[in-house]
């Protein structure tokens, strides 16, 4: 029998998870790979932000000079 070394959130803590913070925070906070993030997506059929997602949110609004 296969034990997990890391105990994996349940669905509704990582999904909120995903769109609160970059993958790779995630996988820090865990102590994993970002691959292991996106498997536990994938395994709870959880959609995550595309890439770029988190550059575009993070970058301040353009200065409206008119």
């Amino acid at each position: 029998m296969h034990t997990r070394k890391v105990e994996r959130p349940f669905k509704e803590e990582l999904e909120k998870l995903v769109w609160e913070k970059p993958t790779t925070q995630i996988a820090k906070d865990f102590g994993v790979s970002g691959k292991a993030i996106e498997k536990w997506c994938k395994g709870y059929e959880i959609d995550k932000p595309l890439r770029g997602y988190w550059m575009k949110k993070d970058r301040p609004a353009p200065a409206n000079n008119s």
